[in-house]
């Protein structure tokens, strides 16, 4: 849309604006992503100055995409498809095939609900595809009416685009438009200036009439055009139509101008239109931009008679080209304003039942069916519930959500509405869906699937606790209708169920107590169904926690990784992964999370990644493999930064505290978890003891020995009120029993002790024994220590504990320095710190090294490696890099920017002394600590 089509072409008092597009276009030349939001009301020229700017562009060998977003709206991902459909001529590869859903304007019958995340992530590997050649220019005129979803995409896109040649310019209507949050996002973000176009001032509008009068205008008639278009380039051209259509002396126009005033743009021109052409402005204002014939339909006119309304309309300047389409939004909001409301809603109905007779996919007459007032008729219900369900499937939930608003104030009784609408809108309001469902749905069959979809909603609500009462009533009324031998249907159901009983029961410790003692005397089902295999995995978890032996709950959730069950979200494969890597089957839990971690990669979805990555973390550090865990949780703790996830998300930060502890940066760690605001943190049962076990650690590293046992104490109470028993799960008493025993406190020392004594004779695992004979040597005093750190030493050498082990032999070597055998001493310290150089636990290794110096030993060199000194993210991509994987492959995997992946093996090749990452095989080959 050419703003000053009647001062043809003619552009003046914007070379400021044009500049800083100039430079934002130079700065993302070189890499470094920018964005120009430019803003003004209607008519100031944002459009003209964006035509302008682009055809600078051109010359810049860039690749230009542009869209402009109607006044009508569009469906969600409507103005991503724009920018991006010539781009489905090749094939998507990668990461980028995610975004098919936004992209393709149909897809099959069936096809499953793409996650939004999934959808976004897909959109930037196709971006970043684009820009991979040169610069890529993303424009998008009148981006106040841009659909949501892709406005969400352009601010995914843009926090990512710091180190990539990408610009993407905005136009932005201030007046009349009602502001939007993803659009205030990316005017905040510090990549993004903001030009305020100011109006034209008396030079600019003088320059403007010189170039298209025949005669220089006077001052006096410059200056009453300034003051009664108010320097507005639109309404100025306006003005010179009306000159052209009484030619005259310029300066006689100074009495039409003052009898017109503000109105010369329009309602001089509406108000002689012909009637039929009122009547088909209306249409126009309606259906922009459509045929002839629906025009005519929705107008009720003969095509003949409408095509001479048209003409009507373009020999008055009022819509452009031979299609029907204004000149400007100025031109459809006056007809839309002057249309009496009852009548404007009558046309809006009859267009979108125009539409819908002609075939309109569901989510273009949802546009118009989300505008009309009132309680949608039944066939508009039917449409919205498809639009709906379409956007659903592209990723786009929230649209989604707002068509099924609509529908339920038709069906507000329809259970098959309420739940769809539950799963597609804010958890909150969901539930109320939800409740309202189970309210309506008498038969206990039928309340089953309610009731889960209840719970697992719950989970991101913190509701969990509302949650466990929900589906225990719904098991209970189930199981008043069973037969004594249930069909194949209704075990099915009954499975799934208990499953998510035990998910939601497990989630907060107030329900813990409560569902061990419902699932007390439970027979573990077989496995032979994807619910049975869940119901297992809960079971196995549930026992670990209730410190059933670990033989039991671990052969259990062995039996769930028969076949990798991710039909549900992957909870078989969480819940499986806790028995099996604290019954020390560590093999076993990083097989079923590596599987999870891979479909999460290929699935897109970022969430379920850091979860499992975050586990993994904590599963390696179990193990011995401080390298890998580090490496895990600092790329998925890059990803929740990333995402700023941090409040709604704590594994990732108690993984990356608890690999930095190891590493010898206690403060570091420290602050990271005493920056997690998770609300109501403490009600949690899995990951607050884990949060209290990694804090006391950090303020053991730190030197505060009695900070340390203030949050062992807690977690020990915690625990306690939770029902949680195992020994291993979060072992404050073995900790406590080290520092009370430092701090001669040997009395509360030996009643830790005792207490992971006990806990340890039940759970049965070398390392749950080992580290409580460990403990009771710590707070024994005298030689009588000796035998029991000697025995702790052994049977952790036949475990996985290898920092355990380590630690063991420390404590062993300083208590017999302590008794009078140096050289028994530096052998235990001297394998001590053997023992943590390999496994890379820098703060025994700190300890080792003080004691063994102490007992009169001698520190071996050559135990350092520059290896070692790589942080986790860049050890991690510069592994995937030395075993062939591009830079591409590497951040699809790790959800990163390929400029972060260069950046991390930039640093790797700095720190290792290579050039680049042919040499990086030999490296890690030549690493005296493999």
């Amino acid at each position: 849309m050419v703003v000053d089509r009647d001062a043809g072409g003619v552009f003046v008092g914007r070379d400021e604006e044009l500049a800083r597009i100039d430079d934002a276009a130079r700065a993302a030349g070189s890499g470094s992503g920018r964005a120009v939001l430019l803003r003004g009301p209607a008519g100031i020229g944002k459009t003209e100055l964006l035509r302008t700017a682009l055809a600078r562009l051109s010359g810049r060998a860039a690749r230009v995409r542009t869209a402009r977003c109607p006044e009508s709206g569009s469906a969600a991902y409507g103005i991503v498809r724009s920018l991006f459909e010539p781009s489905l001529d090749t094939d998507l590869v990668g990461s980028s095939r995610l975004a098919l859903p936004a992209l393709v304007a149909e897809r099959t019958a069936g096809g499953t609900a793409s996650g939004t995340y999934a959808v976004l992530h897909g959109l930037y590997w196709l971006a970043a595809d684009l820009a991979a050649d040169g610069l890529l220019v993303l424009a998008v005129d009148d981006v106040q009416w841009c659909d949501e979803n892709s406005l969400r995409f352009l601010a995914f896109l843009l926090r990512r685009a710091e180190n990539l040649p990408l610009l993407v310019l905005l136009a932005q209507r201030t007046d009349g438009a009602a502001p939007v949050e993803a659009l205030a996002e990316i005017a905040g973000m510090p990549l993004c200036r903001r030009a305020e176009l100011p109006a034209l001032g008396p030079d600019g509008v003088a320059e403007l009439l010189a170039a298209q009068l025949p005669e220089p205008p006077g001052a006096e008639f410059v200056a009453r055009c300034a003051e009664v278009t108010g320097g507005n380039p639109f309404l100025l051209s306006r003005v010179l139509r009306m000159l052209r259509e009484h030619p005259g002396d310029a300066d006689g126009g100074v009495d039409r101008l003052d009898q017109l005033g503000r109105t010369v743009v329009l309602r001089s021109l509406l108000d002689r239109l012909s009637p039929r052409a009122v009547a088909v402005a209306r249409a126009v204002a309606v259906l922009p931009g459509e045929r002839v014939e629906l025009v005519a339909a929705l107008a009720g006119t003969h095509q003949r008679l409408t095509a001479t309304a048209l003409r009507e309309l373009r020999d008055n300047d009022l819509v452009v080209g031979d299609g029907a389409e204004f000149v400007h939004g100025f031109v459809r909001q006056a007809v839309l304003d002057r249309t009496p409301p009852a009548e404007l809603g009558r046309l809006r109905e009859r267009a979108a039942m125009l539409l819908n007779d002609s075939g309109r996919p569901a989510e273009e007459i949802a546009g118009l069916l989300l505008q009309l007032p009132g309680v949608p008729r039944p066939w508009m219900a039917g449409v919205l519930r498809d639009a709906a369900a379409r956007a659903e499937q592209r990723g786009a939930p929230g649209v989604a959500a707002r068509c099924l608003e609509r529908v339920l104030e038709v069906h507000g009784s329809d259970v098959a509405v309420l739940t769809h609408a539950a799963r597609v809108t804010d958890a909150a309001v969901g539930l109320r869906y939800l409740e309202r469902a189970l309210e309506l749905t008498s038969d206990p069959r039928a309340r089953i699937p309610i009731a889960v979809q209840y719970a697992l909603t719950s989970l991101t609500a913190q509701n969990s606790v509302r949650a466990y009462e929900v589906v225990s009533a719904a098991l209970d009324e189930l199981d008043s209708v069973l037969e004594p031998e249930p069909p194949d249907s209704d075990r099915t159901l009954r499975t799934l169920a208990e499953s998510v009983l035990l998910i939601s029961g497990m989630d907060e410790k107030s329900t813990l107590v409560r569902v061990g003692e419902r699932f007390r005397d439970v027979v573990p089902p077989p496995g032979d169904t994807a619910e049975e295999r869940q119901l297992l995995s809960m079971l196995a978890a549930l026992g670990t926690l209730l410190n059933r032996p670990a033989a039991e709950v671990a052969g259990q959730a062995r039996h769930v990784l028969r076949i990798n069950d991710l039909d549900h979200g992957g909870w078989a494969l969480l819940g499986a992964a806790l028995p099996l890597y604290l019954a020390d089957d560590n093999e076993a839990a990083l097989e079923a999370l590596g599987a999870l971690v891979a479909h999460t990669q290929r699935t897109g979805q970022a969430w379920t990644y850091c979860v499992a990555t975050s586990t993994r973390a904590v599963v390696h550090h179990w193990t011995g493999e401080l390298t890998e865990a580090l490496a895990d949780a600092q790329t998925c703790h890059d990803v929740l930064v990333q995402e700023s996830w941090a409040e709604a998300m704590t594994m990732p930060q108690i993984a990356l505290a608890t690999s930095l502890i190891s590493q010898g940066e206690p403060q570091r760690a420290d602050r990271l978890l005493a920056g997690i605001a998770r609300r109501r943190f403490e009600d949690f049962a899995v990951e607050y003891h884990q949060f209290l076990m990694a804090r006391a650690r950090a303020r053991e590293g730190m030197g505060d020995g009695e900070g340390a046992l203030e949050h062992l104490f807690q977690c020990a109470r915690s625990l306690r009120s939770a029902g949680i028993a195992n020994p291993v799960f979060a072992p404050w008493w073995f900790d406590a029993a080290r520092i009370l025993g430092d701090l001669g406190r040997i009395d509360e020392g030996m009643q830790a002790a005792e207490h992971g004594s006990a806990l340890a004779g039940r759970w049965g695992t070398r390392r749950a024994q080992g580290m409580a004979l460990a403990a009771r040597g710590a707070v024994t005093t005298g030689k009588a220590a000796v035998p029991l750190l000697t025995e702790a030493v052994r049977v952790l050498a036949g475990s996985p504990a290898k920092l355990e082990h380590a630690r063991a032999k420390y404590l062993l070597g300083r208590t017999l320095l302590r008794e009078g055998e140096p050289e028994g001493a530096r052998e235990q310290l001297r394998s001590a710190l053997d023992l943590s150089v390999l496994h890379r636990d820098h703060a025994q290794v700190s300890l080792a090294s003080a004691a063994l110096l102490e007992a009169g030993g001698r520190l071996r060199h050559g135990t350092d490696s520059p290896v070692r000194a790589l942080s986790g993210s860049e050890r991690r991509v510069a592994t995937r890099a030395a075993a062939g994987a591009t830079n591409r492959q590497i951040a699809e995997s790790l959800f990163l920017t390929v400029r972060t992946v260069e950046l991390h093996l930039t640093s790797a090749y700095r720190k290792l002394g290579v050039r680049g990452r042919a040499q990086l095989p030999g490296a890690f080959e030549a690493d005296p600590e493999g």
